[in-house]
């Protein structure tokens, strides 16, 4: 199985071990009386989009708590996956209604970010190779082509993610 986790600005992909991560591991979290699946996505979307944050090439440690966030997140896809499925995961940032920006605020804070994020999961495709950066390809485009009348949908919720704005745009 391979996973793909695209953030506003950082892209990752990498193939589990099949050992489902734990917040444990990841400091933001680990602190947390309670994590919920919110918290996990606000930390990877930050992680993901923050200009910042070490390099997912460069530093082990950081990769390995990206890696166990997406995991975790993906852990219904890893159950029923194959060696070849490939799994996009997009992290996209949230826009605040106005009004309730306090309550966004809050759920931010609590893990160290500056935005919300939304997690959508892609449909699995299958015929994946990690090594060939053409299937990789080719499987990412058919992940984002299914998942284009659902973000067309739901563009306005994500009116922060100038990201899936551009490739909205760009399709019309």
């Amino acid at each position: 199985m391979i996973i793909r986790v695209m953030g506003e600005i950082e892209i990752h992909c990498f193939e589990p071990d099949g050992i489902v991560g734990s917040t444990a591991d990841i400091p933001p979290l680990s602190s947390l009386d309670e994590v919920r699946d919110g918290d996990i996505i606000n930390w990877l979307g930050y992680a993901l989009d923050n200009p910042a944050a070490p390099s997912l090439d460069e530093d082990e440690n950081w990769r390995g708590q990206v890696e166990g966030a997406a995991k975790i997140l993906a852990a219904p896809a890893l159950e029923k996956a194959n060696a070849d499925d490939f799994v996009l995961l997009l992290v996209l940032r949230e826009k605040w209604p106005v009004g309730t920006k306090a309550k966004f605020k809050i759920q931010a804070d609590r893990v160290g970010a500056s935005h919300t994020y939304r997690l959508l999961s892609c449909p699995l495709q299958k015929g994946a190779d990690i090594t060939d950066e053409e299937s990789l390809s080719a499987a990412e485009t058919a992940s984002l082509r299914a998942m284009i009348p659902t973000l067309k949908k739901i563009r306005k919720q994500f009116a922060n993610s100038s990201g899936l704005q551009q490739f909205l745009h760009q399709l019309n």
